[in-house]
């Protein structure tokens, strides 16, 4: 059976990205528009995907059902995350200011702590307290989380960074946009690698 990562990021070039970095063929990508309510049937993967800055809303929720339905990963990463979060039947994000970087320094700095023992953190490489640039317009607080879904990041602000569903299914919301985890920590990069590499069946 052919593997499929199903890329909901209409007006992105996260498919690209993923031919381009991440060796993933063109054939084994399908690009969601934003009134997708389907996944193709050989969908091994499904990366939701918006960049802070980016302008386009998707509902995810009938993907994200059929996604846990067939027990194949999810990530969803920057607003992705969120959409993710609200799809699972979470609360919609509120604004953030204090993580928006101003006009004087590229980038906030954030304290966060990775969750000891969470699938996010063993998948990353470390836990505990660490430090991130940020520049979002939106967060997750802890009591907007979805239901089941537990905290696996979480900022001294109590800003919701990372979050994951316990158990059997690989289900990962980042607020970092994956894209760009080459200007985090080191590790972080593995969060994309090992969504691409299970849902390649590697």
């Amino acid at each position: 059976m052919k593997s499929v990562i199903a890329v909901a990021a209409p007006d992105t070039f996260a498919a690209d990205r993923l031919v381009d970095d991440y060796d993933v063929g063109r054939e084994n990508i399908v690009e969601l528009g934003s009134d997708q309510s389907e996944l193709h049937s050989d969908t091994s993967g499904l990366l939701i995907y918006a960049p802070d800055d980016g302008t386009s809303a998707m509902d995810v929720s009938v993907l994200v059902s059929l996604a846990l339905g067939a027990e194949i990963p999810i990530l969803g990463s920057a607003v992705g995350m969120h959409r993710l979060n609200v799809a699972l039947g979470g609360d919609v994000a509120r604004k953030t200011p204090e993580h928006i970087a101003d006009e004087t320094r590229r980038r906030n700095r954030n304290s966060i702590f990775l969750a000891p023992g969470a699938k996010v953190s063993s998948t990353i490489g470390g836990s505990g307290w660490l430090t991130l640039p940020c520049n979002h317009k939106k967060g997750i607080r802890q009591s907007d989380l979805a239901p089941d879904v537990m905290a696996a990041a979480i900022g001294n602000d109590r800003v919701v960074e990372a979050f994951e569903i316990p158990g059997f299914h690989w289900v990962f919301g980042v607020q970092w946009d994956v894209f760009g985890a080459t200007n985090l920590p080191r590790g972080f990069d593995n969060v994309l690698m090992a969504f691409v590499e299970r849902a390649m069946g590697n």
